[in-house]
């Protein structure tokens, strides 16, 4: 199963950097571009990931995700590979599943209203999820899972989103900073959708704080598009994975920490770390709340060693996981 996770993690940011190929400031996304910027990819070696590659482009092409290739003719990236994706013709027919094959779509999000479902039938994400019908669905009552916030994303804010930004439109939506407190009223030129360590966030121009953030998809709904035209672009040399990763430097606890994983397994883990032998690895600098919530879901696979305080986080949340479960 985890495999069949980490190929699913995979296409769907495959598909997300080709939805947001122009914030990049990219017309085509070359080979390069994806093994150095991508999650999934960037701890791959070279012919490992060409081969993850072409798997992962012959799966989406399979569900109809329409993928060109080009050979770059001008420019630094002369005679490189790459490719592109018609936002345009992203609208996929519709598709049936079998009860098995509608378990999976847990991984892409608990759409249990039928708009929800249509919406995500539009934008293709039903299809990516139905792609792994295959996989072994004995755990899908699991309270802890690496689907991260696409188990929570809106499929009709997510639609608003793409929509905007193909128009080049403002968005209004509620956003809510916890739980105690009430949603605001926040407007934004959308520059794109980022997904970062299991988490997908929304990046633009703030207008209420005349700033570029970056909002947690999983805090935001309502999300509305505005009559009014985009006037805080993002800038061409702007990399929004970058804008993600800086503000979360800001307002993230980060840490070091030890851990023994099997072969092949937990990718989103290792591919953050450094092999130190015997399947032992060493993350520096990541986010503690991020390390926490994927070891725990990769538990048993993946072992936190050290340090002691985040050994004793992930055995709570195993523990409240199990709890719920019981």
């Amino acid at each position: 199963m985890a495999n069949r996770r980490d190929d699913l993690e995979r296409q769907i940011n495959l598909t997300f950097a080709f939805l947001s190929a122009e914030s990049y400031d990219r017309k085509y996304l070359t080979q390069s571009w994806i093994h150095t910027n991508l999650e999934g990819y960037r701890h791959l070696s070279g012919d490992a990931f060409r081969k993850a590659l072409r798997r992962d482009l012959a799966t989406l092409r399979k569900i109809g995700v329409p993928i060109d290739d080009h050979t770059i003719t001008s420019g630094p990236d002369e005679g490189k590979q790459a490719y592109s994706l018609d936002p345009d013709g992203y609208e996929l027919q519709d598709i049936d599943f079998t009860a098995e094959e509608a378990a999976v779509l847990g991984l892409a999000g608990e759409m249990g209203q039928e708009l929800e479902l249509g919406a995500f039938a539009r934008s293709g994400w039903t299809k990516i999820a139905a792609s792994g019908a295959n996989r072994d669905l004995g755990a899908a009552g699991m309270a802890v899972s690496t689907a991260g916030d696409l188990r929570t994303l809106s499929a009709v804010d997510f639609d608003a989103i793409l929509h905007a930004r193909r128009l080049g439109r403002r968005i209004s939506f509620a956003y809510t900073r916890n739980r105690t407190e009430a949603p605001e009223l926040r407007t934004m030129d959308p520059w794109g959708l980022v997904p970062e360590r299991d988490r997908i966030y929304l990046v633009g121009h703030d207008l209420d704080r005349d700033q570029v953030r970056c909002f947690r998809v999983t805090r935001t709904s309502q999300v509305r598009v505005l009559d009014d035209q985009v006037e805080n672009p993002a800038p061409p040399a702007a990399n929004l994975q970058e804008v993600v990763r800086a503000q979360l430097r800001r307002g993230s606890e980060l840490v070091d920490a030890h851990l023994i994983v099997e072969q092949g397994r937990a990718v989103a883990l290792t591919s953050e770390g450094t092999p130190l032998g015997d399947n032992r690895w060493l993350l520096k600098d990541v986010d503690r709340t991020w390390l926490v919530r994927t070891a725990a879901a990769h538990a048993p696979e993946a072992v936190v060693t050290q340090p002691q305080d985040v050994i004793d986080e992930v055995v709570a949340l195993l523990t409240t996981a199990h709890e719920r479960s019981s």
